[in-house]
């Protein structure tokens, strides 16, 4: 703790008008991108995630019995259920390492038709996407292996470019070859019409099969408008239930004073959203409701050190006691934000997809909650109370005529 208290209520102005010009930057972000990055939860329509990865092996099944192909990490297994019993067989990458090895060793299981157009491709690499495990069939199974390509996030775009409307995202590592695509809803689209287009389009630029669906969510318009109101909802009530909570708790002032900064996080949040063009999905919606929990318990904290100084010494200037109680909540506020940060930074640096922008959300997040709770919150403290004060004083004079 400084041995000095810091000068919160001296530095008000500077701190308001700091995060003024940050919301304004936001909205001009807002406004400029012509709203924010909608998720397919938000924006009803089709997403998948897809990877770019030739195919090493067909397998065709030509026998009456159910037979299903199935991968499991590195290895293949084949499973084969007829009136004599089941046959399982399993292909590790340690045994047949490549798609030649697969090839030679499911030819050797009867009525089982491998061929290995690629056969140099390593059993390790496989891919298992959407429609695995597969039912064999006469119809050949394509089986894709992942390689160091080189298709870009601007070949998957030209590729899907035609069907209008189409968000694309790079997933993992460049060389993965992996991709987020989203496609916006049209009139009479359905699931089915709509990953047809893309299976299509995928196929007529880099080859029938060479492109593997690892997953697909399909949203219609009716649940993604309901999702939108209900999140608006959750954080409406959360934000009046914390005012009437700190309203018995504290009184009026604290309580305006708490929900005006959380507006403020909340406000500040979509603003970054907004500018670095996150997406926003339910999961951003969750990453809001954490921060206005994390960003009000500091608050609270501080609060009450404020409420606990001012009945230990009713002398003393409001302006004073906020600056000292500030000071004396410094490191407990700064090193709970900075023992989050460090167990959520390497999930925003190494993790993928809704947990890595959780994680993204929730350092930007936990950063403006710590401002607001030092600064912005308290000197909305010190002028609500001296409104108060004026009002009290004016109603007392007029009363005393």
């Amino acid at each position: 703790m400084p041995k000095k208290d810091i000068p919160v209520i001296s530095y008000r102005w500077f701190a308001w008008i700091l995060a003024i010009v940050l919301l304004l930057v936001g909205a001009g972000a807002f406004i400029v991108n012509s709203g924010f990055n909608l998720g397919v939860d938000f924006e009803s329509g089709l997403s998948q995630r897809i990877q770019v990865a030739p195919v090493g092996l067909s397998v065709s099944y030509s026998g009456s019995e159910d037979a299903v192909l199935s991968i499991s990490g590195s290895a293949l297994t084949l499973e084969v259920r007829g009136s004599e019993g089941v046959l399982v067989k399993t292909f590790k990458s340690s045994s047949y390492p490549t798609a030649a090895d697969l090839a030679a060793a499911l030819n050797e299981i009867d009525k089982i038709d491998a061929v290995a157009p690629n056969g140099d491709f390593e059993t390790a690499d496989l891919v298992s996407g959407y429609g695995f495990p597969a039912t064999l069939s006469e119809v050949p199974t394509k089986l894709n292996f992942k390689t160091s390509g080189t298709v870009s996030i601007e070949d998957i775009r030209a590729a899907l470019d035609d069907l209008g409307n189409v968000k694309v995202q790079t997933m993992g590592a460049s060389d993965a070859q992996m991709f987020q695509v989203r496609l916006g809803i049209k009139d009479n689209d359905t699931q089915a019409s709509m990953e047809n287009a893309v299976r299509l389009a995928l196929a007529d630029h880099f080859g029938e099969g060479s492109v593997v669906v690892l997953a697909s969510d399909y949203i219609g318009a009716k649940f993604s408008k309901t999702l939108v109101s209900s999140s608006v909802l959750a954080i409406i009530v959360a934000m009046a239930l914390i005012l009437v909570y700190i309203w018995f708790r504290f009184r009026i002032a604290y309580a305006l004073s708490s929900v005006i900064a959380l507006v403020h996080d909340v406000l500040m949040l979509l603003g970054v959203i907004a500018l670095f063009r996150f997406e926003f999905s339910s999961t951003t919606v969750a990453a809001l409701l954490t921060i206005i929990g994390y960003s009000l318990n500091n608050t609270i904290v501080i609060f009450d050190r404020i409420r606990e100084n001012v009945s230990l010494d009713t002398k003393a200037p409001l302006s004073v006691q906020i600056n000292k109680s500030v000071t004396q909540s410094l490191s407990r506020t700064v090193m709970s934000a900075a023992t989050t940060l460090v167990a959520i930074l390497p999930l925003a640096i190494f993790a993928t997809g809704d947990i890595r922008m959780f994680a993204v959300n929730m350092g930007f997040g936990i950063l403006f909650g710590t401002f607001s709770s030092n600064l912005l919150a308290p000197a909305m403290l010190y002028w609500i109370s001296k409104a108060q004060k004026k009002d009290n004083v004016v109603e007392k004079a007029v009363t005393a005529k």
